[in-house]
């Protein structure tokens, strides 16, 4: 074997040796730096779980890429409409008209609201791409007198039990004067995001072409809201504005895509803010790992002294003082990963209803993994250079 081969044997011989005789702080330290990845990995990958997920959710549920207008009791019209479709950066605009009713089933009176939107946007409306997502049986579009049943009223939250169909009659009262009319069910929707609410929201909605709305139900054209649909998103602040000067008077702009993106930058400050606390404990075991190497050098003193009369540089002390440190950072770091996995994969935790496992991405994993060993490995240099440094008469003298 080559003289750098035995020297590098030799580091790793001594560094065991001495990681065996001081098993009892290198074992702390291991269980140190183990905790360091568990805490930081989670603190990251949950944080960015909660990111991918909650904001999906939000994006469903608000049509992330619109802006939604609400007029006040002035009402929208097709000519405002006009309007906001000639705002640069606009993709395209379309009214939502609404009314409240009753409808009378076997379990008798339910409250359910009545929706108008152009079967050209009901995907949109429903936050899905195509109606067919959204569809359990039926027609998927509205017309005349037939309509599209949410999934509130066409099955039982508890049993999934159907109790009205498709081809089902269904009378209802409308408005405050209580104007009775009689729909037929000609489409059943399945639970869907949408504009209308996500997850856990009283679905009972009844879609009708608007066409229908406005000669059975309400005798003026005027939309309940409008939803623009912003195609450039990089000029929302500007085309919020601008939609503001033409809007109708008293009317209130609400921007969902802004509300996702302070969402997600509150994420972020959260995910930063639980890895700031998770890095206390870095800090407590790169502690651990310096006064451990200051006892090490203290009590091997004699052992650095005759390692240097043997021919060993201040080098290549160095490097095994740093070779010590890094094998235990590195024990650590692996059975902190192993544990780290092992929980992303039967570890749950509950946050605003959703079931969460922490993410782990490429980044997360390097540094959660990363930082405790370099922060360990740095700590560790000033006791090995001290010990690089000693006089090797002075050494071999030390009792």
């Amino acid at each position: 074997m080559g003289e750098e081969e035995v020297k590098a044997i030799d580091y790793i011989y001594l560094s065991f040796t001495s990681i065996k005789e001081k098993r009892g702080r290198a074992l702390g330290a291991v269980l140190g730096v183990m905790i360091a990845v568990i805490a930081l990995s989670l603190a990251l990958g949950v944080g960015e779980s909660f990111q991918k997920v909650f904001v999906e959710q939000l994006q469903r549920t608000l049509a992330a890429n619109s802006i939604i207008v609400f007029p006040g009791t002035s009402g929208i019209t097709d000519a405002d409409i006009v309007y906001l479709k000639r705002i640069q950066g606009v993709k395209d605009v379309f009214g939502v008209a609404m009314a409240q009713g009753q409808v009378f089933t076997e379990k008798g009176t339910k409250s359910v609201t009545i929706i108008a939107v152009d079967p050209k946007w009901l995907p949109e409306y429903l936050g899905v791409a195509d109606i067919k997502e959204a569809l359990a049986a039926g027609e998927p579009e509205p017309k005349g007198l037939g309509v599209l049943l949410d999934s509130g009223l066409w099955k039982d939250p508890q049993t999934g039990k159907k109790m009205l169909d498709v081809g089902s009659v269904l009378p209802v009262t409308v408005g405050v004067k209580k104007t009775s009319m009689t729909f037929f069910v000609i489409g059943l929707l399945e639970e869907t995001g949408g504009l209308q609410g996500g997850q856990g929201i009283e679905r009972n909605y009844i879609y009708v072409h608007p066409d229908t709305f406005f000669s059975y139900i309400s005798h003026t054209r005027r939309y309940l809201i409008a939803v623009v649909l912003v195609e450039d998103l990089d000029r929302l602040d500007q085309i919020t504005d601008e939609i503001r000067s033409v809007a109708p008077p008293g009317s209130r702009i609400i921007s969902p895509a802004a509300m996702v993106k302070q969402m997600q930058m509150f994420i972020v400050a959260l995910q930063t803010f639980m890895a700031l606390i998770s890095a206390v404990g870095m800090g407590i075991t790169a502690m651990w790992i310096f006064d451990s190497m200051t006892i090490s050098v203290v009590q091997r003193t004699k052992e650095i002294g005759i390692l240097k009369a043997l021919g060993y540089s201040k080098t290549d002390i160095l490097v095994l003082f740093l070779l010590e440190a890094a094998i235990i950072s590195a024990l650590g770091v692996a059975s902190g990963t192993i544990i780290m996995f092992l929980i992303s994969r039967f570890v749950y935790i509950p946050v605003f209803g959703l079931k969460l496992s922490p993410a782990f991405t490429p980044e997360i994993v390097m540094t959660a993994t990363m930082l405790p060993f370099i922060s360990d490995v740095l700590a560790a240099f000033i006791p090995s250079r001290r010990a690089a440094n000693l006089n090797p008469v002075e050494a071999l003298r030390y009792e």
